[in-house]
């Protein structure tokens, strides 16, 4: 027969002790290895403190380098699209184009350039978008 051994409640404390203490020492170990479970905010002050520092430009540097930018593609050159500043790294496009693919193509072109981080396309295509114009029915029901 087997004698069944109890454990004493000296034993208990000590046994719940270092399994606590055990636990406590591998998250700690896991989260300095995965990164840690830190609050957005943290996370974003750490990564700035990780990264090296460029300073964001300011809005009127991003309508310009849109602007160029615009100019420079053979594609937008002469269509006359207007940047208009909205806030901070957002641009909105303004003008008429020939063609959806236009409007695209300028929609990349400004979302590619430094400091840009939202463009709003507000750019109408010729042969479309002017017919909802001519023909007296309006198609936008925005106040």
């Amino acid at each position: 027969m087997r004698q069944q051994s109890r454990l004493s409640g000296s034993d208990v404390l000590l046994w719940a002790t270092l399994g606590v203490g055990t636990g406590m020492v591998a998250a700690f170990a896991l989260s300095e290895w995965v990164g840690g479970v830190n609050p957005p905010r943290v996370r974003g002050a750490a990564r700035r403190l990780r990264e090296p520092t460029h300073p964001r430009p300011t809005t009127a540097a991003a309508v310009r380098a849109v602007e160029s930018a615009l100019r420079a593609d053979p594609r937008l050159a002469n269509l006359g699209i207007e940047v208009v500043p909205v806030r901070r790294c957002v641009v909105e496009l303004r003008g008429w184009v020939p063609s959806r693919v236009a409007r695209t193509i300028a929609g990349r072109v400004a979302l590619a350039c430094p400091g840009v981080e939202s463009v709003i396309n507000s750019i109408l295509v010729r042969g479309e978008d002017d017919r909802a114009v001519n023909d007296g029915h309006a198609t936008d029901q925005s106040a």
